[in-house]
């Protein structure tokens, strides 16, 4: 399971969001944060079922531009727009490359297995 290099991103997708989350000034962006996070950490364990891990790797990086979404309303419509962002709010950016990653390492997974299925 952890030689996947898949597995490492989703890991780290889950600390990064874990951290995102504890910083969040909003309630509503922690309860993201740790949506996220536990998904990413459910996303590991997933890895019989490769077309699950893809659809959960699509939720994770939409959930994470909802996150984005929120924060940037947050920070700009509630907290008046300070011109210094904080240093968690790259955070989930960065995790939706890890999950993009990841879902492009375990598309390469179930091509390579459908591959070896037509040879039989």
């Amino acid at each position: 399971m952890w030689q996947r290099k898949q597995t490492i991103y989703l890991a780290l997708v889950t600390i990064l969001m874990v951290v995102a989350s504890v910083y969040a000034i909003s309630v509503i962006l922690q309860i993201l944060g740790g949506v996220i996070a536990g998904l990413g950490c459910a996303n590991i364990f997933q890895y019989k079922t490769r077309k699950r891990q893809m659809f959960f790797c699509t939720l994770g990086i939409l959930m994470l531009l909802a996150w984005v979404g929120l924060f940037c309303y947050d920070h700009f419509y509630v907290h008046g727009g300070a011109v210094r962002y904080p240093l968690y709010a790259i955070l989930p950016i960065v995790s939706i490359i890890l999950f993009w990653m990841a879902k492009k390492g375990i598309k390469h997974d179930e091509d390579l297995v459908r591959s070896l299925d037509r040879l039989r």
